[in-house]
C-alpha cells in the first residue's frame, strides 16, 4: 500500500508512537498486525485534544476501542451512555491499557477531580490503567516527594515513595480509591491503604521522617544547580491477577523512634 500519510510511525513491540512536524507532542496507540498497516496509511491530524482522521472514521482513541471491543460493544455502550476515557487523563495515549468505557457523568467528574488534582507531576505521580489480558485494573503511584505512612502496623516514622494497587472491581470503584489519594496526598502528604479497596498491593517504602516540603521544593526549582529529576508516569505489572495475592510490603532500614529520632 502506498504510504501517503505526513505523520512519522515508530513501531516498538506492541506500541506506535505517531508525530508530525508541526505537533509538540507524540501520540501513541496499541498496535496489532490486523490494523497495523492501515493505521499508518492515513495522515492523523488533530483536533482539539484528540488525534483524528476521517478515512478511519474519526478519532484515533475511538478507533482503537472498535478494534479491541469491537464495533458492535462500541456502538451498544454509546446508546447506553458511555463514554470511552483517557484514564491517565492524556488524550494523546490512545494505547488500549489506558481506554476504558465510563458513563459520561462520571466522565466528567473524573475530569474536574482527579484529572486536575493529578496533572502537577513533581510531587505525585499517579497512573489508572486496565490489563486487557487480565481485565483488572491497577493504580501506580510513584511518590517523587515520598508520603507520610499512615499504616496501623507501622508504629515508627515512615514514607512510601512506590505502590501498585491491583483491582477487581468496576471502574467507578477505583477512580473513588484514585481521587481519595489524591486529596489525602494534596492535604497533608499521607498514603493510608488501608482506607481503600484494591484486591492486592505491592508497596515500597523506607523507616525515616519526610525530608522538608521546602527542601524538596527548592529541589525541584533547579536552584541547586544540579539536574532535577522525578518520575512522570510507572508502568503497571502486566499479568497480575487478584487470586494471586502477592501483599508486598516493605519498608527499607530500620525503625526510627518519632519523638527522640535514636534507632531502636
Amino acid at each position: 500500500m502506498p504510504r501517503e500519510s505526513k505523520n512519522t510511525f515508530t513501531i516498538s513491540g506492541n506500541h506506535v508512537t505517531i508525530s508530525h512536524p508541526d505537533w509538540d507532542f507524540r501520540a501513541t496507540a496499541t498496535i496489532r498486525d490486523d490494523y497495523a498497516e492501515e493505521i499508518q496509511s492515513v495522515t492523523w491530524s488533530k483536533n482539539g485534544d484528540y488525534l483524528y482522521n476521517a478515512k478511519l472514521g474519526g478519532y484515533l482513541h475511538l478507533y482503537i476501542m472498535k478494534k479491541w471491543y469491537g464495533e458492535e460493544t462500541y456502538k451498544q455502550m454509546k446508546e447506553d451512555g458511555y463514554v470511552v476515557d483517557h484514564m491517565d487523563g492524556d488524550k494523546h495515549n490512545c494505547c488500549i491499557d489506558n481506554l476504558f468505557f465510563l458513563i459520561e457523568n462520571e466522565n466528567k467528574a473524573k475530569g474536574f477531580t482527579v484529572d486536575q488534582y493529578n496533572k502537577e507531576k513533581t510531587h505525585m505521580a499517579l497512573t489508572l490503567c486496565r490489563d486487557f489480558e487480565t481485565k483488572h485494573f491497577q493504580i501506580t503511584i510513584v511518590f517523587n516527594y515520598p508520603a507520610i505512612a499512615k499504616i496501623s502496623t507501622v508504629e515508627n516514622l515512615a514514607v512510601i515513595d512506590l505502590a501498585y494497587l491491583l483491582y477487581d472491581r468496576d471502574y467507578p470503584e477505583v477512580i473513588n480509591d484514585a481521587r481519595t489519594i489524591l486529596y489525602d496526598y494534596n492535604r497533608d502528604y499521607t498514603f493510608e491503604p488501608e482506607k481503600l479497596h484494591f484486591a492486592d498491593y505491592h508497596i515500597e517504602g523506607e523507616y525515616r521522617p519526610p525530608v522538608s516540603k521546602e527542601v524538596y521544593d527548592r529541589y525541584i526549582e533547579g536552584g541547586h544547580g544540579h539536574t532535577v529529576f522525578f518520575f512522570v508516569k510507572k508502568a503497571p505489572m502486566l499479568g497480575w491477577k487478584a487470586e494471586e495475592q502477592r501483599r508486598f510490603f516493605r519498608l527499607r532500614g530500620k525503625p526510627i523512634a518519632e519523638s527522640t529520632g535514636d534507632k531502636t
